[in-house]
């Protein structure tokens, strides 16, 4: 597991530095595209080497043709380099959503948000074959000023304040809809723009100020307080899903 580890965050090192240092590697932007957004991306995957550890390594020629295109304006559609770079310029202030396939069928999308006019996205993300995750991005302004992995003004990439696939989280709000199995939520104050999924059916359920907490999942209807603790299973700008390790059902 160490191992593991080890060769990620290897990669994800190399990966960082490719961002800077940009080069020659990088594919070129669709051609007669100028202004707006430009974007410098890496794309790591599941390594499909004959390395006995697994892990996660570099997209390489080996893992077919990836194509990364931008949903809002599929004229601005690259092909990934070999060793796993691409660039696209010309993107929509704003926001845009990049769709990634692999040999023709797609696997998954991204979303960004919140992007002023000018500025340079730098993103890593990981690959498999069925879905596509961000692992880090970063924000430079029209000045070159680098925006890093904080502050107001980079791309908003989950809907929850504070939010980050692959993290515990603990949310407070009301049940909208669904039963103790899965259930959408509306989270307190203004923490996430839209409702929460929720997966319960492995999770303990107990009733605040109750000590008798049999009966707890059958309290759960449309409207009740809960206070749910989970992980975080994956988050876009426009939906969120939480596995739940235990849901504490408020009262009134």
């Amino acid at each position: 597991m160490l191992l593991r580890f080890s060769r990620y965050f290897l990669v994800l090192v190399a990966a960082a530095a490719m961002l800077r240092c940009g080069g020659s590697s990088t594919p070129a932007s669709p051609s007669g595209v100028a202004g707006g957004v430009k974007l410098q991306g890496v794309v790591l995957q599941n390594a499909t080497g004959t390395s006995a550890s697994g892990g996660v390594s570099a997209m390489s020629a080996k893992a077919g043709k990836v194509v990364v295109t931008v949903r809002e304006n599929p004229s601005l559609s690259v092909t990934v380099s070999g060793n796993g770079t691409f660039e696209i310029q010309g993107l929509p202030a704003g926001g845009f959503t990049l769709v990634f396939s692999v040999n023709g069928v797609v696997v998954g999308q991204i979303t960004i948000t919140a992007v002023s006019e000018g500025a340079t996205i730098k993103i890593v993300v990981k690959l498999s074959d069925k879905d596509v995750e961000l692992v880090d991005l970063e924000t430079d302004d029209d000045n070159g000023q680098g925006g890093g992995n904080q502050g107001d003004d980079q791309p908003k990439t989950c809907m929850i304040d504070g939010g980050k696939a692959g993290t515990n989280i603990e949310l407070e709000g009301n049940v909208d809809s669904g039963t103790s199995s899965q259930f959408k939520m509306r989270v307190n104050g203004n923490r996430s723009s839209g409702l929460v999924d929720v997966a319960a059916a492995g999770a303990s359920y107990k009733c605040n100020g109750d000590k008798d907490t049999a009966d707890c999942k059958a309290n759960l209807k449309p409207g009740v307080k809960v206070h749910v603790k989970g992980n975080l299973t994956a988050c876009t700008t426009s939906t969120a899903s939480v596995t739940a390790t235990q849901v504490m059902i408020q009262k009134d």
